[in-house]
């Protein structure tokens, strides 16, 4: 994945930071836990990703195949670059539509809202969109339901199979021999044709307010129950436990009681995995708090043994009830989930934030025996989640303020798994209480 971020054909892929910009615009605090992260994700739902509606995998699978036909005509595309700029077309046609309103199904609404050219070659421009498309969550969804494949896991890398050919079919709902379908347009387009992207067929299509059709929700729902390993028997089992939990929409679970559907294996999994995410989280909650107390510091430099005020005192002291939780629970399936607790339960604060300052660097650092600002340093938590989530955590976004009824600090990926099988039975947007744009048409 990180060769993805270097410059390929001479030309920066788009979608993946190098370091100067992940530092000063994502912050994301990784804590050298991501190898851990993903082992306690994929023992919860095996192969989701960051993915929690079906538009999401269309858009990503959509922009290989269509990379691959402007390729075949001997025309320069990467598939990072084309899965960018179309994605950046679908949110741009319902915002458009919508009057530029907000929604967690779409990203750009700032700034994108001025622009008008909706060329190939403008909207692949990295300047035209996001940094961070949603592109980024789809990676493993994408090989996991058979819909690409690759010898690696880079996206530029990606093939798009029949699986995939037979996907995206489905949820234009026509045929590829059908002259003005979908892919042949965005094919024309990666050309150089835009005259057939701004219209009534390609925004009901494409628009990620608008839900797939019933044959394409379809077509995802089977790949995701289908196969007969340990992965896929996971995920189907989870998928019968979220589906159930639709009928008790304002029924809190507990770790108390094990779904019938989950066996105990899986069941051990996801509350050591919640419990690691607990103290992970505290761990990133001490360390904003430690950042808005050096702000206004005058010279911004806090030494180790300094008396630290109660916000922080605080802090450290969730941070060590968490972990210790961890560590009395007996159950690591993780390489490093043990290692990390067992750091922050170093009776010594000075020592602890020792050892956690290893850990991070980037926002905050350690310089002769004083905590001191990072290159990513802001005083200012104006996006939490961002601080504390990668790419594939952001999932269903953090606008999403209803209550799913799920155990506390569960792996985000059921709560993904949760809304994308509202969106699959056409439920999403009762949930979120909004309603598409109708204005469809051919």
């Amino acid at each position: 994945m990180a060769a993805e971020g270097q410059k390929l054909m001479g030309h920066t892929s788009w979608g993946l930071l190098g370091p100067e910009i992940l530092a000063s615009e994502r912050r994301t605090r990784t804590l050298g836990l991501g190898a851990t992260v993903r082992v306690f994700n994929d023992l919860a739902v095996p192969g989701l990703g960051g993915v929690w509606f079906g538009k999401q995998l269309f858009l990503a699978t959509l922009g290989v195949a269509v990379a691959e036909g402007v390729k075949s005509a001997r025309k320069r595309a990467q598939n990072i670059e084309v899965a960018n700029a179309i994605e950046a077309l679908a949110c741009w046609l319902a915002l458009s539509n919508n009057g530029w309103q907000p929604d967690p199904r779409l990203r750009g609404a700032t700034k994108m809202r001025n622009k008008d050219d909706l060329a190939f070659a403008a909207m692949r421009k990295p300047s035209f969109y996001v940094t961070q498309p949603m592109r980024q969550a789809t990676v493993q969804p994408l090989r996991a339901l058979g819909f690409v494949e690759s010898i690696g896991e880079r996206f530029n890398a990606f093939c798009c199979t029949q699986l995939g050919h037979e996907f995206i079919e489905g949820a234009c709902d026509e045929s590829t021999r059908d002259k003005s379908s979908v892919l042949a347009r965005l094919i024309g387009w990666g050309y150089g044709d835009d005259r057939n992207v701004n219209t009534a067929k390609m925004r009901q299509t494409l628009s990620p307010l608008q839900p797939m059709p019933e044959r394409g929700r379809n077509f995802v729902l089977e790949q995701l129950i289908k196969g007969t390993g340990e992965e896929a028997f996971r995920r189907r089992k989870a998928l019968e436990w979220v589906q159930a939990l639709r009928n008790k929409p304002r029924q809190r679970m507990t770790w108390d009681t094990k779904p019938k559907m989950l066996d105990d294996s899986h069941w051990r999994d996801l509350r050591a995995g919640a419990l690691f995410f607990t103290a992970r989280d505290a761990a990133i909650s001490l360390l904003d708090t430690i950042e808005t107390h050096i702000a206004p510091q005058k010279h911004q430099r806090v030494p180790l043994d300094s008396t630290f005020p109660k916000s922080v005192a605080d802090k450290l002291r969730s941070l060590r009830e968490s972990a210790q939780a961890f560590c009395n629970n007996d159950h690591d399936p993780s390489p490093g989930a043990r290692a990390f607790c067992h750091e922050c339960i170093e009776p010594s604060d000075a020592r602890l934030l020792e050892k956690l300052l290893g850990r991070e660097g980037r926002v905050l650092c350690l310089r002769d025996g004083a905590i001191v600002p990072g290159v990513a340093f802001r005083g200012t938590l104006d996006s939490r989640p961002a601080t504390a989530r990668s790419a594939e955590e952001d999932g269903a976004e953090s606008e999403i303020e209803q209550v799913v009824p799920l155990p506390d600090g569960i792996s985000h990926r059921v709560r993904n798994l949760f809304f994308l099988n509202l969106d699959l039975c056409g439920k999403l947007d009762d949930w979120l209480g909004t309603s598409p744009d109708n204005n469809g048409g051919a």
